[in-house]
């Protein structure tokens, strides 16, 4: 399989995604993953905005089915889906959570037939299987959990289950969006955030166990740059990212290449010295031959 624009996009994704989730590990435990969720998208949408403004990119979509496919796609992807993988952070850790995000590549090949008619080779699914597999191994503690600490471990692998479920039904809907019409990654990427973050603000106002001015003002967080950091490359750049692979491959072939995250958190974990376990590492690897295996498919 050539690797064109799309699929050096996702790389780029990938990397920017495992980098800032060490990062906002730092802060699930200081904000709510709604507040952490609204936290960022009003950030990152201020940058996006202010680069649509710079780059005089007046490329918004014409069409009122992109329009909806874009909404759907923030509401189910950003509000539902990154609340979700703020949660499993909390609770499994970032080398946990992206691996079992590596579910999404499947769930996003089944969608492609549901939502949009794409069928993909039988080699490619026997990647996403190998993938599967590889998380499977990897989700195997490395010994029997107290009561307390399984209902905590189930809970974190409930959540990033639905994180990516929710995460690749979203990347099909902003695929629908793009085959509609020619429409700017960037201004994609606004569309789904805006759309998300405005569903979980409304939720954290009428939660009363979260606080929306304690989301939005982050000087009240510590270490706030490294929260600014992980906004900025996580879901500025990242999103953009991830749109403009979208746009240009398969949401499946995106979603498989995202699913690389994993190893590259854990090869930062070995350098931070980071307890990882070696069922991790091998169902990692496993995980990314399978993502090789459904490249070449």
């Amino acid at each position: 399989m050539q690797i064109g624009i799309g699929e050096l996009a996702a790389i780029m994704a990938a990397f920017v995604w495992a980098s800032s989730t060490l990062l906002y590990k730092r802060f699930s435990h200081s904000l709510t993953p709604f507040e952490l969720n609204v936290s960022k998208g009003v950030i990152a949408g201020v940058m996006m905005i202010s680069a649509i403004i710079v780059m005089q990119d007046w490329q918004a979509p014409g069409n009122v089915q992109s329009w909806y496919w874009l909404i759907s796609s923030g509401v189910i992807g950003i509000a539902i889906g990154d609340s979700a993988y703020f949660a499993a952070l909390r609770n499994i850790g970032p080398a946990r959570t992206l691996i079992i995000e590596s579910f999404a590549p499947a769930i996003a090949g089944l969608l492609n037939i549901v939502m949009l008619g794409t069928y993909l080779s039988l080699q490619a699914w026997l990647g996403i299987v190998v993938t599967i597999v590889g998380v499977l191994i990897a989700l195997k503690p490395r010994q029997i959990l107290p009561d307390l600490e399984r209902r905590i471990y189930i809970k974190g692998i409930c959540f990033a289950l639905l994180a990516a479920l929710c995460q690749a039904a979203g990347m099909v809907m902003s695929k629908g969006a793009m085959n509609v019409e020619q429409t700017s990654s960037l201004w994609a990427a606004l569309i789904r955030l805006l759309s998300g973050t405005f569903c979980v603000a409304i939720i954290v106002v009428l939660l009363k166990e979260h606080s929306f001015k304690h989301a939005i003002r982050i000087h009240e967080v510590d270490g706030r740059g490294w929260l600014l950091t992980a906004i900025f490359f996580g879901t500025f750049i990242g999103l953009w990212l991830q749109l403009l692979s979208v746009k240009h491959t398969d949401p499946a072939v995106a979603q498989t290449i995202f699913a690389t995250a994993p190893l590259m958190v854990m090869t930062i974990g070995f350098i931070k010295k980071e307890p990882v376990t070696v069922n991790m590492v091998l169902g990692g690897i496993l995980a990314v031959i399978g993502v090789g295996v459904l490249l070449l498919g």
